[in-house]
């Protein structure tokens, strides 16, 4: 069960409410403030009102994640779209070693001078797979390092998350599943290198300001 989309929705009921998800959506967008000792009152808040993200029918509908965006992720903003999710998650196997240095020489040479402090905001990462060992994050903000930033199990069952600092701007990123199957973020708009291989794209709007 995970973000992780190629075929991502297929084993729950695909009802689901417009109105409850435009919510989620909102949840996402915010900074993050809760307290993670409120995870599991709006877990089982989210299950009692079997949300899911799909309306029935609704497969050729433009849906809110597809959109560009800026991505703060709170912890129970994580967990409320996890619990909506039920996935099949299809992932592919790459050269993990040759896509980690090709993306990690593009950073070097780009060579962005240090944040200022007040531009750093801090972002959090959430992916599902209950089948999953382990999640690592790679992106341009750690220079692609495999094993430099490790998700944790949070929450529920199947649900890894990490919080990172970002600097104001565009930045892209991809996870490690048990340390060899590269996979995009389905939530986030995607970037493909010359081989075709798909990392995402997050963009992180200054303090104070908001994008969508």
């Amino acid at each position: 069960m995970g973000f992780i989309m190629v075929d991502i929705f297929g084993s729950k009921d695909r009802a689901e409410d417009d109105a409850f998800a435009e919510r989620i959506a909102s949840a996402l967008r915010m900074p993050e403030r809760a307290h993670p000792s409120f995870e599991k009152r709006l877990m089982d808040k989210v299950r009692a009102e079997g949300a899911t993200l799909y309306p029935e029918g609704a497969t050729t509908q433009k849906s809110w994640w597809r959109r560009e965006r800026v991505l703060r992720v709170s912890p129970i903003a994580g967990l409320a779209l996890a619990a909506g999710i039920s996935a099949i998650v299809a992932l592919s196997t790459i050269a993990i070693g040759s896509r980690i240095s090709l993306r990690k020489n593009a950073t070097v040479a780009a060579s962005p001078s240090p944040p200022a402090k007040d531009t750093v905001q801090l972002v959090r990462f959430v992916f599902v797979d209950s089948h999953a060992s382990s999640v690592a994050l790679v992106g341009d903000f750690n220079e692609w390092t495999k094993g430099a930033t490790e998700l944790k199990l949070s929450g529920a069952p199947g649900v890894w998350a990490v919080s990172v600092p970002l600097s104001a701007g565009r930045h892209e990123y991809a996870f490690i599943v048990n340390g060899k199957r590269w996979v995009a973020d389905p939530l986030a708009v995607k970037s493909s290198d010359e081989f075709g291989t798909e990392s995402s794209v997050i963009r992180v709007a200054p303090l104070g300001k908001s994008e969508t």
